[in-house]
């Protein structure tokens, strides 16, 4: 009976030990299975973004995509780029370098929502002013607003909700805190 009683406690303390270890695996699987979706869905979604604003992109219907329809909504750069006022409407964007550093993210696998702190800058927009609007937009600016106006770096607070099995972002809100270095 000793001998019984120490193998049955040797069975189930090592059995325990493979639950334990086990439930740590497959949490951090869809923890990490999560952060990938995040972190690819926040890049795109903001890149396509600023296409839009830039007025790069010719469908803007694709945000929907990535955002939900109240994020858009509440969206002011989109809005003002939707409307033809955006400060990249007089000229011909044929290109940009757009980057989304992630500085921080959050969420666990059981969770349906996420959070992220990021920087978007965009340190290179390739494009002239249109020849129609060229005159009028120098004598504005001056001479050097031949080349389209740099991209304000800005850090957001991202939150992005699970909605039937797939990740899209619900709101994107500009923090008061300067980004560094950008």
């Amino acid at each position: 009976m000793k001998y019984l009683r120490r193998f049955l406690w040797f069975i189930t303390v090592r059995l325990f030990g493979i639950c334990v270890i086990g439930t740590i695996l497959v949490i951090a699987f869809y923890m990490s299975m999560n952060i990938t979706n995040i972190i690819v869905l926040a890049k795109d979604g903001m890149s396509a973004r600023a296409q839009v604003i830039l007025g790069t992109e010719e469908d803007p219907s694709l945000l929907t995509k990535f955002f939900t329809a109240d994020c858009l909504a509440r969206d002011a750069a989109v809005g003002v780029a939707l409307a033809g006022e955006s400060r990249y409407a007089d000229y011909d964007i044929s290109g940009m370098d757009h980057r989304l550093k992630i500085e921080w993210m959050w969420t666990w696998p059981w969770d349906n929502t996420a959070s992220a702190i990021a920087v978007e800058s965009v340190p290179e927009i390739d494009g002239r002013v249109r020849s129609t609007r060229r005159e009028a937009v120098i004598a504005a600016y001056g001479d050097s607003a031949v080349s389209p106006p740099a991209w304000d770096s800005t850090r957001y607070r991202i939150t992005l909700i699970r909605d039937s099995g797939r990740w899209i972002i619900s709101s994107i809100n500009p923090t008061d805190e300067r980004p560094g270095g950008s």
